[in-house]
Parts: structure tokens; sequence; C-alpha cells
């Protein structure tokens, strides 16, 4: 009797494992990837998708996973494909963004932004992504806009600011560039000192 109890327990235990071991390995990814274990997270999404082929989130995370570990093309093939599984998802757009960036296409990764804003317009992050993108493009106006949309978004951000600054100092703007940095600075962002040095100081 006691057998068949084991066994009826252990086939019950089984069927609720496999029900959720995709997510748990979501999860397993998640964790190590915050502990910058980026081949062990790796490792987990694949075993993730592997058990559920259509996890639109674990294909968007593995190709954040892939950035990290510098496989730009192979993060662009995971988030095509999360796109394509769900059409509207901004952040798969923005993370595109970001392997484009890395990629040094621009005008793609500001059109993959300005998807992503479009459907998410109060996400900071993609406004910084593509002002970034057009800092490269030398489009200091836009990227400016840009950083002027984050900041709204959310004024106690203090990377925005160096960001604008450093691109203010580049279109020739030394006083805004100079008033960025310091407001930067005053916000905790120590980082922005090394700017401050570069840009501010005779």
């Amino acid at each position: 009797m006691r057998s068949v109890v084991f066994i009826f327990f252990s086939i019950i235990l089984s069927f609720s494992t496999f029900g959720q071991n995709a997510e748990d390995y979501y999860r397993k990814a998640e964790s190590k990837a915050g502990m910058q274990d980026f081949r062990g997270a790796l490792a987990d999404l694949n075993k993730a998708i592997e058990l559920e082929p259509r996890f639109i989130k674990a294909f968007n995370y593995r190709g954040y996973v892939k950035d990290e570990l510098d496989d730009y093309y192979g993060a662009l093939q995971d988030y095509n494909i999360a796109i394509a599984l769900k059409g509207d998802y901004s952040d798969a757009y923005a993370n595109r963004g970001r392997s484009k960036r890395n990629l040094r296409d621009f005008n793609g990764a500001i059109n993959d932004y300005t998807t992503a804003i479009e459907l998410n317009p109060t996400e900071m992050n993609s406004y910084l992504g593509r002002s970034i993108a057009r800092k490269e493009m030398a489009d200091y106006a836009g990227a400016i806009k840009d950083l002027d949309e984050a900041a709204k978004i959310d004024p106690a951000y203090a990377k925005t600011y160096t960001l604008r600054g450093e691109i203010k100092y580049l279109s020739g703007d030394v006083t805004g560039a100079c008033d960025d940095i310091l407001k930067a600075q005053k916000l905790g962002y120590m980082v922005a000192m090394a700017s401050f040095n570069d840009y501010c100081e005779d």
C-alpha cells in the first residue's frame, strides 16, 4: 500500500514540476543574470524555451542575456521571435534597438526605439537609448529633445543630465552642458565629476 501511495504522489509531483518548469527556469535565469552569471542564465533560458516554445518573455530575456555576452546577432534573432509572437511588445523593440546600436546600425536602432516609444511613451530607457543612437548620428538636437523627455519622466535620474550635458557640450552649448553635469552631481552621481573636469574646468 505504501508503495502505491508513494508512486501516486510521485506522479502528481512530476506533473506539477513539469507544469512549472519553464517559469522556474526563467526565474533561475533572472537570478543568475542578477549575479552576472550570464552563461548560466542562458542555459536556463534555453531550457525554458525548450519546454515552452512560445514563451515570449523568455525570448526577450534571452536576447538581453546574449547582448551581455556580446552575441548581438543572436540577440537580434531572439528579439525578432519575441516581436513576431507579440507585435506590440515595446520592451522587445527597445531591446532590439540596443542590439542594433551595439552593431552600429544607428538608423535601425532609432526606428526600433521610436516604435517602443509609440507603444509605451512613459518608458524612460527608450528615450535614453534613442538619444545615444542620435548622438552617434550627430543629431544633437534630436538627442537633447529625447533627454528632455527622459528628464520629465524621472527628474531624479542623474545619468540623464550627465548624458545631456555631454551632448550639449558636443553641440557647442558649454554653459548648458556644465549646468546639467552639476545637476547630476547634486543628485549624487559622482561619475559626473569626471565629465565636469573634462568639460567645465578651465
